[in-house]
């Protein structure tokens, strides 16, 4: 987009303040491109696209229509005398990059696909000109193909990925005369910001008693480092992979069950026994992210909603790996029941994140983002299967603002594919890979024997 079409965008655009959520990555920025308003500040997904052939007028028409539909992908962060805002402006075409992988054999396109996610992953996008949605198709043959779609992180979460990828096919049917209209109405993110500023006061106050209470003297469960901030390194994004068999994640399950728990906690479990044989605390203050759209009428929407949470969980006493699962489901328990935006927390526990900001330590979050069930266009029968089965570790992806982002969920396959994405001017590679090691030999004990003694030092 040139100067002049910008100044002109601008000119006619509506603005409103930020997120709360956007106020809480602001903490993070400092000016650079790996920073929350910088360029590798973005999300990528991948789907496969089998069953039938693509008509690229419709697909590139369908990626207009949800820019149209949801304005948090053409809504910038502009900035005035320090003070930041958003702007609104008009939807515009969907830059849409086609490969050819016809030559590509059909034992190696799974490869192939994954090969291209990381790819896309390297590369940046502007946060200020939009829309700022990006898609890329490859195509192996006439019905089967891979749609890359990146999002900055300011527009965007894990979930809006998810809805997008809804609407784009629905949209795409009725491009190709093949559906109708049938999506549901999708509130939009300014609705969200306005509807989180009037219940902040009031609305919130039993929520902020309870942080006010629960962190009381709490201090962040800081993650040594292996290279001091004060070393100044170039800041850049690794992503580190994992499996985890599928016996392993069946017995999960089981466990989740038998203790009226989610996988999600199981696997919180195991982190927070990681973390306390990292630091030896037992009084542990960790991180996960929640979804923080607040009222349901938001699920349909699309933007950057999630809210980063403490979990303060105390291990002293625990004797077994049930216990540990028994403190950390209540932990969780809590902190959803509790859920407001992390800057709301903040100011109740203004000390919180200093051990965080050490020269010498960091903060890292766990987090679970499920899969979606495959969409299929009928009658056209065009399936699209999101690729989630992703293990080439990568020297640069999509930037984390600080620390490390720790991600487990389950395959299709029944496996669980575990992520790291750290900075390495905080860890070295071989650091990362040996937490995750361990993380994947705690989950193995606590699904094989949760009677077993949890190893607490």
């Amino acid at each position: 987009m040139s100067t002049t079409n910008v100044d002109a965008a601008a000119a006619s655009a509506e603005s409103f303040p930020l997120s709360l959520n956007q106020e809480f990555v602001s903490l993070f920025d400092s000016g650079g491109d790996d920073g929350p308003f910088g360029s590798r500040n973005h999300l990528v997904m991948a789907w496969r696209l089998t069953g039938a052939s693509i008509d690229l007028a419709a697909l590139h028409a369908a990626l207009f229509d949800i820019v149209e539909r949801h304005e948090a992908l053409r809504t910038r962060i502009a900035e005035v005398d320090g003070s930041r805002y958003q702007e609104i402006l008009a939807a515009g075409p969907v830059r849409l990059d086609l490969r050819d992988f016809a030559s590509e054999p059909g034992s190696s396109r799974a490869d192939r696909a994954e090969a291209l996610v990381a790819e896309i992953e390297t590369e940046t996008m502007s946060p200020t000109v939009s829309p700022f949605l990006r898609a890329v198709l490859a195509r192996f043959d006439d019905s089967d193909a891979v749609l890359v779609l990146m999002a900055h992180h300011l527009a965007t979460d894990g979930i809006s990925l998810g809805v997008m990828i809804r609407d784009l096919a629905n949209c795409y049917a009725i491009r190709i005369g093949r559906g109708t209209p049938t999506l549901p109405v999708a509130p939009q993110y300014r609705d969200y910001c306005d509807w989180e500023r009037e219940h902040a006061g009031p609305a919130s106050r039993v929520a902020r008693e309870y942080w006010r209470r629960q962190l009381d003297g709490a201090r962040f469960t800081a993650i040594p480092t292996d290279f001091p901030r004060s070393a100044g390194l170039p800041e850049s994004t690794a992503k580190h992979h994992f499996l985890l068999p599928g016996d392993v994640v069946s017995a999960i399950d089981g466990l989740a069950r038998k203790s009226r728990a989610t996988r999600f906690m199981v696997f919180a479990a195991a982190y927070q026994l990681l973390v306390h044989r990292l630091t030896g605390t037992t009084d542990l203050v960790t991180a996960i992210f929640t979804p923080g759209r607040g009222d349901r009428r938001f699920e349909e929407s699309v933007g950057s909603f999630f809210n980063f949470v403490p979990l303060r969980t105390n291990l002293a006493g625990c004797a077994t790996y049930e216990d540990v699962l028994t403190r950390t489901r209540r932990a969780c328990l809590d902190a959803y029941s509790y859920d407001i935006p992390t800057v709301q927390i903040f100011a109740e526990a203004p000390q919180l994140m200093e051990p965080a900001m050490a020269d010498n330590g960091t903060a890292a979050v766990f987090e679970s983002v499920p899969d979606q069930n495959p969409i299929t266009l009928a009658p056209d029968g065009l399936t699209f299967t999101r690729i989630t089965r992703l293990l080439r570790s990568q020297s640069l992806c999509s930037a984390v603002p600080d620390g490390a982002l720790w991600d487990v969920n389950k395959d299709p396959s029944g496996d669980g594919i575990g992520t790291v994405a750290y900075k390495r001017n905080l860890f070295s590679d071989d650091t990362v890979a040996s937490m995750a090691a361990d993380f994947g030999q705690i989950a193995r004990d606590f699904s094989a024997s949760p009677d077993a003694s949890a190893g607490l030092l």
